[in-house]
């Protein structure tokens, strides 16, 4: 089985790469390295000067992100054993954490790789690692409500209901339109008219959204 793990659970650019799995993908990743185009100096994407433009030189390190969100999904497939499907989330972290490694500490995505990683520990049952990416998207930018979401979801399946209603709370204070958020928060007894509105943060773009 350990033959099975090495060739079909690899980090790093995914194989094969379908056209139809590339829709799926944000907007910005034909453009990183790897696929059609080279880095800032060899063959770079005519679109490269816009997506810098957006995430500053962090998006010459967004291939590793654009890899995992590929195998991610191809993580998904039913016909995948579970042992290369856990295999394959463990390398799609460190592409991720490849990317929060080689960018400066303001790069605008953190907040979401954060909380993508947070749903890949889920995903293998580590949720003390994922209550600390969560977390750490929170403090990156307080109104990113999928990290309120995401963890109180965890926290209702097992049966934190409390704790899963006062983070959705909290998210509400900052992002008062989420939809997901208030109707989470009316599931679990609450009531999304009665949440005070923080100041809000300076607005942002987050490219592909």
């Amino acid at each position: 089985m350990a033959v099975a793990i090495s060739t079909a659970a690899q980090a790093g650019k995914p194989d094969n790469v379908t056209e139809a799995e590339m829709a799926l993908l944000p907007p910005y990743c034909p453009d990183t390295q790897t696929f059609k185009y080279g880095d800032a100096l060899s063959n770079p994407s005519p679109n490269a000067p816009k997506w810098v433009g957006l995430m500053g030189k962090g998006f010459w390190t967004m291939h590793h992100y654009c890899w995992a969100l590929l195998n991610l999904a191809r993580a998904q497939k039913p016909s995948m054993p579970e042992n290369i499907r856990d295999a394959t989330r463990h390398y799609a972290i460190e592409d991720m954490k490849f990317v929060l490694q080689n960018t400066e500490p303001d790069f605008i995505l953190l907040p979401e790789i954060y909380t993508k990683i947070g749903d890949v520990e889920l995903a293998l049952r580590r949720p003390a690692e994922a209550n600390v990416a969560f977390a750490k998207a929170r403090s990156l930018k307080p109104s990113y409500w999928p990290a309120y979401l995401n963890w109180a979801e965890y926290l209702r399946r097992t049966g934190e209901k409390a704790k899963a209603r006062e983070m959705v709370e909290e998210g509400l204070s900052y992002s008062p339109d989420a939809k997901a958020l208030r109707r989470l928060l009316t599931d679990l007894g609450g009531d999304p008219r009665t949440i005070a509105p923080r100041p809000s943060e300076e607005p942002t773009t987050t490219p592909g959204k």
